[in-house]
């Protein structure tokens, strides 16, 4: 075995093995120790985070952060990895953005000139449009490593009843149309219930005397398949909103083309779509926002609540406005 070969090798091995002596090392590989501790100090200086404990029971140890040893690629999976990148450059936050871009980067890098230039043409002629919201979610990282580790979180939560603190697990995380979401069981509540990451207000882990819940077995997938059948019940609701043509340009503005908007010649036009109930709040606001240029007709509580705030800004304003 030739020594790049054996540099390989013990990458795999020392990512495998966390913690292990010189000694141990060069008997696996049959070398000498002194040729091992060579190795070791290339392997550091190409960036393995390793670190030596003195002592009876010393050795090297691996930190946490670990690096993979080299993998080769066609030009076909390089162009994949940029296509599926590129299909979420539009959500305003992604989980490991800095650590995705910084491995793009590296990867990009190395490439052959020829497969930059066919990236560099995929980067300009596919889009995977989804409107960046302003709604920040900083907390996507610990969400998706929590919901890994099956390790309970303690929320300060913006909810439909005001900023209240709750307990929660999640399962996973997952986006649709430009949000991101994080089913979770809820302590508070004793079951599953659905948040979204933009309204965390803080984060921090649950104490460690708080037990978790054994929910391995319930992965993102089987939430998203279950939602099915929660979305043909009365989670889902039905959105009919009427807009002028100003209403028709600003609604375009904020969501992009939308196939749900049906518009009519004279530029006006009429959104239909489902809706599901934990954006009420968001919608209702957002359409009231239009004012004159937006005429919600369902859903009713939609409706209802626009309503109430007109007559709240009439009694702020006077009721007599000649």
């Amino acid at each position: 075995m030739n020594k790049t070969q054996r540099l390989i090798q013990l990458m795999m091995a020392v990512n495998e093995r966390m913690q292990f002596t010189t000694k141990e090392m060069a008997d696996e590989f049959g070398v000498s120790e002194r040729t091992m501790h060579r190795d070791l100090q290339e392997l550091s200086e190409l960036g393995m985070p390793l670190y030596t404990e003195f002592g009876p029971h010393g050795g090297y140890r691996l930190l946490k952060k670990r690096m993979l040893p080299p993998i080769l690629f066609s030009e076909q999976e390089a162009v994949a990895m940029f296509f599926a990148f590129q299909s979420l450059q539009y959500y305003g936050a992604l989980p490991f953005a800095a650590e995705s871009t910084s491995a793009l980067n590296k990867f990009y890098h190395y490439l052959p000139t020829d497969t930059k230039v066919r990236i560099d043409a995929l980067k300009d002629r596919v889009s995977f449009w989804t409107p960046t919201r302003t709604q920040g979610s900083p907390f996507l990282e610990q969400l998706l490593e929590a919901s890994i580790d099956e390790i309970p979180l303690r929320l300060t939560y913006a909810s439909k009843d005001g900023t209240t603190e709750r307990v929660v697990q999640p399962i996973g995380i997952y986006a649709s149309n430009g949000f991101w979401y994080f089913p979770s069981y809820c302590f508070q509540k004793e079951g599953f219930l659905l948040f979204r990451a933009d309204r965390i207000h803080r984060l921090e882990r649950a104490e460690s005397s708080h037990p978790s819940k054994n929910i391995k077995h319930y992965t993102i997938g089987d939430w998203l398949l279950a939602g099915q059948e929660r979305e043909a019940g009365p989670m889902t609701m039905k959105l009919r909103v009427k807009l002028t043509p100003a209403g028709v340009r600003t609604y375009e503005r904020s969501n992009g083309l939308d196939a749900n908007v049906k518009l009519n010649d004279d530029g006006s036009g009429l959104l239909v779509a489902d809706m599901h109930r934990s954006n009420l709040s968001y919608f209702s606001k957002y359409f009231l926002s239009l004012g004159a240029d937006a005429l919600v007709e369902e859903p009713l509580e939609m409706v209802i609540w626009i309503r109430e705030q007109i007559r709240a800004m009439q009694h702020a304003y006077g009721n007599d406005l000649t």
